[in-house]
């Protein structure tokens, strides 16, 4: 994030990068570029996009986390994309960057540094930011003055809540900043909900942005993550903002991320417990007083039930993105992890979202199993599970929308009221994701009650077989029906409805039992089977199940 501004000549600054490797707080190890100490730093940006180059400028310290990372050909791709950018910073677990990445920065001319797992991105953005915005002086000249304001407002320990008001005041305008999925996370004023449904309608499906909606302007807010459905927007009064005051504008969005950025780097520590807690699962090793301790770590509470949901919405990071999104206004305390492999990883990478921290119920989320997939613990804390399903798959829908290529399918597992079957719970919950990931549409769920239900051994079986078996029982019935305008295969639904009762159907089709019998009659004739055969009543079931 260039705090400065585009315009500002790189030799009015101070600030080197020599500077922030000899601060003893940052801890910073140089690996490449250290005769390139002398390059002034303009700004910050963090990205762990395979391509950064829409969002990262010339003189930004970029700081990533490797997410990205696949080996020598992707480190090539990711530096040549840096352009002209002071240094790149890596925040990893690791002891040191991967061989390839070194070596491609030393062939660049690249200087590159590695941040502690200790010391966190936010702590590095915002000391640049303080010193970056001390060269300004106590009273910089336009257009910078608003920037510096905003920045500090930022950096002095402001909230969101803070900064939207500071910028709705100074332009006179109503400014919200928001989810993909409508979800108002501060605002200057109130916003009604079709208000609401039409601006994330809108950040969805628009081609390009900026977009305007009832003279609101939707602005995105970029976190590094390439799916809108993932990120968050900015609306506010757009005939109202013109000049130096949309720099205004692009200048919340920037300090927006990064206060999203520094927000998610604080449950760093929740995500490695939640990483430990499911890695011991996973090893059949936890005993439940290390289950305990752990879930009373991350704030889960059993006592009123606990259920646990998975989903699958395109990559790990958009998929923990997403359901933390499902789960915020439910669960405001959740927690979030991300592994692009597949199996569990004790992230730096920030995968989570969120507007505050919360006291209450909480959920715990990462992704685990298939590559891709997003796991979270979820107490029930006064909710249904039918209701916490009802929430998730409303706010799905409204990220329909902008799903493009891509489904969200979703895994509720039944509830337990003790930490001992949690592992059984996750197990149910990736089972009814895989089991939903089969079926049609763009949003598709399915519950622990679902899982046994006959509707899910459907849902697994190929849309070919099914039409073929559905085809073979009832094909000769349905021709029959459209030919002579009859309704023997409502007539054959209804009496296996009412379990072979002739009384109980005749009086549901309004007939009278002589004419249920002679219908019933020319079904068996028809079909070849007979509807006294229960096992021939199952498939017929089935057969009409299979739409």
């Amino acid at each position: 994030m260039d705090v400065l501004g585009r315009g500002l000549a790189p030799g009015e600054l101070a600030m080197r990068l020599k500077d922030l490797v000899q601060d003893d707080h940052l801890a910073l190890k140089v690996l490449t570029g250290h005769d390139l100490l002398d390059r002034r730093v303009r700004g910050v940006a963090t990205t762990d996009l395979p391509d950064p180059s829409r969002f990262v400028k010339p003189g930004e310290l970029v700081l990533t986390e490797l997410t990205w990372h696949t080996g020598a050909d992707s480190a090539k791709e990711f530096v040549d994309r840096l352009g002209d950018v002071a240094a790149l910073v890596c925040g990893t677990a690791l002891k040191v960057p991967p061989t390839d990445l070194i070596d491609v920065c030393a062939h660049a001319g690249l200087p590159l540094l590695t941040l502690p797992v200790d010391v966190p991105f936010s702590q590095l953005t915002e000391h640049v930011l303080r010193a970056l915005i001390a060269e300004l002086g106590s009273n910089p000249r336009r257009p910078y003055g608003g920037r510096r304001r905003l920045a500090s407002t930022l950096v002095d320990g402001g909230s969101l809540t803070k900064l939207v008001d500071t910028v709705a005041g100074e332009l006179d305008v109503p400014c919200w900043v928001m989810s993909a999925t409508g979800r108002v996370i501060v605002g200057s004023q109130p916003l009604n909900e079709d208000s609401r449904a039409r601006l994330a309608h809108t950040f969805l499906t628009a081609r390009f942005l900026p977009g305007m909606v009832d003279g609101l302007s939707v602005f995105p807010i970029s976190k590094g993550v390439s799916h809108r459905i993932a990120n968050w927007f900015l609306a506010y009064r757009g005939e109202d903002v013109q000049g130096d005051s949309e720099d205004v504008i692009v200048e919340l969005a920037a300090l927006v991320a990064l206060e999203r950025s520094r927000m998610e780097a604080a449950h760093r520590i929740e995500r490695r417990v939640l990483d430990q807690l499911l890695q011991l699962l996973e090893s059949g090793d936890a005993d439940l007083p290390g289950l305990v301790s752990r879930l009373h770590t991350l704030h889960v509470e059993t006592e009123h039930g606990l259920l646990v949901v998975a989903l699958t919405a395109g990559g790990p990071e958009v998929s923990v993105a997403v359901l933390d999104e499902l789960l915020r206004p439910l669960a405001p305390g959740i927690v979030t992890a991300s592994s692009a492999s597949g199996t569990w990883s004790s992230p730096g990478a920030s995968s989570g979202s969120g507007a505050s921290g919360s006291s209450g119920s909480s959920a715990s989320s990462a992704s685990w199993g298939p590559a891709g997939e997003a796991v979270a613990l979820v107490p029930l804390a006064g909710n249904s599970a039918a209701e916490l399903a009802d929430h998730l798959v409303r706010g799905a829908r409204i990220l329909e929308a902008g799903l493009g290529e891509e489904r969200i399918s979703l895994g509720v597992s039944s509830v337990t009221t003790g930490p001992a079957g949690l592992n059984g719970l996750i197990e149910e919950a990736r089972h009814a994701r895989s089991l939903a990931s089969l079926g049609t549409g763009k949003v598709s769920v399915v519950t622990g009650d679902d899982v046994s239900s006959h509707r899910t051994l459907l849902a697994a079986i190929p849309d070919p077989l099914r039409r073929s078996f559905r085809s073979r029982l009832l094909g000769r019935l349905e021709a029959y029906d459209a030919t002579n305008q009859t309704e023997l295969l409502e007539t054959l639904e209804t009496f296996l409805e009412e379990s072979g009762s002739w009384s109980a159907t005749a009086d549901r089709l309004h007939v009278h039992v002589n004419t249920l019998r002679y219908r019933l009659k020319r079904i068996e004739e028809l079909t070849g089977r007979s509807l006294n055969s229960w096992d021939e009543r199952v498939d017929f079931l089935l057969a009409l199940r299979m739409r």
